[in-house]
C-alpha cells in the first residue's frame, strides 16, 4: 500500500508543475494588471469623465494619461489661453512714391507724391480693441507759375472698439464707406473725402478717417449700422496753389461752375472755409444671404465736398458744407457669373449757384447701375457703371442741371500673374467729359507694385474733365501695401 500511495502523492505534486507552463501565477496576474491601471486617486476621478458605455478594458489604458493632465482648474485656464491671446501690433499700412510730368499745365512741369501711414493695434481681450494710426502726405510741383511744396500730417483710423455677440460699438476716427458700387456710391454719406490727388486713386484711397460714433448690430441676415458725427471735418483739400485745387487761380475757375460768370474776379478772391459744428447722423439697414442683397439708407449729414459760396462785394469765397437729407436704396444680384449692382437716391437741400451768384438750394435724383464680370476666367475683370444725376429746379443756375455718363475699370493679369494692365475711365453722354487712366504694373515683387500710368482729362466747361483739361499727367511709381 505504501508504494501506490507514494506514487499517487508524486502525481499530485507534479500536476501543478505541468499546469504552470500554461497559466500565470495568481499573484503575478494581479501585479501585471496593476501596472496598467492608474493610481487609486486617478481611478476615483475617472468615472466622472469616462463614457458610461465604455468597457473597463478599453478605459483603463486611457486612464493612465490622466497623470499627465493638469488639475481641472489649470485645464480651464489653459483652454482659455488657447482660445485667445492678447495681441499688440505695430505696422505700416501702405507706402506710395510717385513722380510724373505735366505736358500742358501752366502751373508746373513735374508733380511728385509721397504717402505713408502707420498704425498701432492692441487687443487685450476678445471684446476690446484699441487702434491708433497716423499718415504723412508730401506733394511737390515745380517748373511753372505755381511751384508748390506741401507736407501734411493727419490721423488715420484711431478708435476704441467693443464687441459682444452680434453687437459692435466703435468710437473715434473711422473710415466708413457705404454703398454698393465702386466709384461713386450714392449711400456714401458719412465718409470724409480726400481731394489732394483728385481722382487718381481708387475710391478707398480717396477717403480719410472721420470722427464718429458707430453702432453695428446684426439680426441674423440683417445688419443695422448707425453713425453719428459729433465733430465735422470737411474734405481734405489740396493747397490753393496745387493743380488739384477746386479753385484754379491761374485760369480763374471754380470746379463745376460756368466760368463765363466767374472768370473776371476769382483770381483776386480770398478763400475761407466753414467747418464748425457737428456732422449729423445716418442709419443703414442691409440684408444679405439670399439671391438678392439689398439695403436702405437714411441720412441727415453735412456734405463732405465743399460748396463755394460767392460774396462779390467782399471778393470772398467761402467753402461751406451744408446739411443734406438723403434717402436711398441699393441692391446686388449675382447670376451666371455676372454681378449686378444698383443704387438710387433722393437728396434734399442741395446747394446751387443762381445766375446772380447768390446761393440757393434744390433737390436731386440720382441713379447708378453697375455690372461686373470676369470674361475668360479670373485673369480679367470688367466693371461698368452707368449714372444719371438731375437737379430738380426750373431756375437758371451756374451748375449743370443734368448729367448722364459712364465709368468703370478693365483689368487683366498676365505673365503668370506677375504683370497687371488696366484702364480706368469715365465719360459723359450729354456733355463732353472724358477721363482715361491706363496703367501697367509689375506685381511679382510682393507686396510691392511698380507701375507706369497716365491720367488724361478733357471736356466742356462745368465738367470735371474740362476743369482739369490742362492737367493730364504721366507718372511712374512704387506702391507697397502691407
Amino acid at each position: 500500500m505504501k508504494n501506490p500511495l507514494l506514487t499517487l502523492g508524486l502525481l499530485l505534486a507534479a500536476l501543478p508543475a505541468f499546469a504552470a507552463d500554461d497559466l500565470p501565477p495568481p499573484r503575478a496576474a494581479v501585479q501585471d494588471t496593476s501596472d496598467d491601471l492608474p493610481p487609486p486617486r486617478t481611478t476615483t476621478r475617472k468615472p466622472r469623465v469616462a463614457s458610461p458605455d465604455a468597457a473597463p478594458a478599453e478605459t483603463t489604458p486611457q486612464a493612465g494619461t490622466a497623470d499627465d493632465l493638469p488639475p481641472p482648474t489649470a485645464r480651464r485656464r489653459k483652454a482659455s489661453a488657447r482660445g485667445f491671446q492678447p495681441t499688440l501690433k505695430l505696422g505700416v499700412d501702405d507706402l506710395l512714391l510717385e513722380a510724373g510730368g505735366l505736358p500742358d499745365a501752366p502751373e508746373a512741369d513735374t508733380y511728385a507724391t509721397l504717402r505713408t501711414s502707420a498704425y498701432l493695434l492692441w487687443q487685450p481681450s476678445r471684446s476690446w480693441e484699441f487702434r491708433a494710426g497716423a499718415r504723412l502726405d508730401g506733394m511737390q510741383q515745380d517748373g511753372g507759375s505755381a511751384d508748390h511744396r506741401e507736407l501734411l500730417a493727419d490721423y488715420t483710423d484711431t478708435y476704441v472698439r467693443y464687441r459682444s455677440g452680434d453687437t459692435r460699438l466703435t468710437l473715434g476716427a473711422q473710415t466708413i464707406v457705404w454703398g454698393r458700387v465702386d466709384e461713386i456710391p450714392l449711400a456714401d454719406r458719412v465718409s470724409r473725402a480726400d481731394l489732394t490727388r483728385f481722382v487718381m486713386d481708387d475710391l478707398a484711397d480717396r477717403r480719410r478717417a472721420q470722427l464718429a460714433a458707430r453702432w453695428e448690430q446684426n439680426f441674423g441676415d440683417y445688419k443695422l449700422d448707425a453713425v453719428w458725427l459729433p465733430v465735422f471735418r470737411g474734405a481734405q483739400l489740396p493747397d490753393a496753389a496745387s493743380i488739384w485745387s477746386p479753385v484754379n487761380r491761374t485760369t480763374s475757375q471754380i470746379i463745376g461752375i460756368d466760368p463765363a460768370l466767374t472768370t473776371p474776379w476769382v483770381s483776386a478772391t480770398h478763400i475761407d472755409e466753414d467747418e464748425h459744428g457737428s456732422g449729423g447722423g445716418a442709419l443703414r439697414l442691409t440684408k444679405t444671404g439670399d439671391a438678392i442683397d439689398y439695403g436702405v439708407t437714411l441720412a441727415r449729414t453735412r456734405q463732405s465736398l465743399p460748396y463755394y459760396r460767392l460774396d462779390l462785394p467782399a471778393l470772398r469765397l467761402t467753402a461751406v458744407h451744408p446739411f443734406n437729407t438723403f434717402v436711398g436704396a441699393d441692391l446686388a444680384l449675382v447670376s451666371g457669373g455676372l454681378t449686378w449692382r444698383m443704387e438710387a437716391g433722393y437728396t434734399d437741400d442741395v446747394p446751387v449757384t443762381l445766375a446772380t451768384t447768390a446761393m440757393d438750394t434744390t433737390h436731386s435724383l440720382d441713379w447708378i447701375g453697375a455690372l461686373e464680370f470676369f470674361p475668360g476666367g479670373g485673369d480679367t475683370r470688367i466693371n461698368l457703371q452707368l449714372l444719371a444725376h438731375a437737379l430738380q429746379t426750373d431756375r437758371s443756375i451756374l451748375e449743370l442741371k443734368e448729367y448722364y455718363g459712364a465709368n468703370g475699370e478693365i483689368e487683366t493679369r498676365f505673365g503668370q500673374g506677375r504683370w497687371k494692365a488696366g484702364m480706368r475711365f469715365s465719360s459723359g453722354f450729354n456733355v463732353k467729359d472724358l477721363y482715361l487712366s491706363p496703367k501697367l504694373s509689375y506685381v511679382g515683387w510682393e507686396p510691392h507694385e511698380l507701375y507706369i500710368a497716365a491720367h488724361y482729362f478733357d471736356g466742356d466747361a462745368r465738367t470735371l474733365g474740362g476743369f482739369h483739361q490742362d492737367h493730364s499727367l504721366i507718372t511712374m511709381g512704387l506702391r507697397t501695401t502691407f
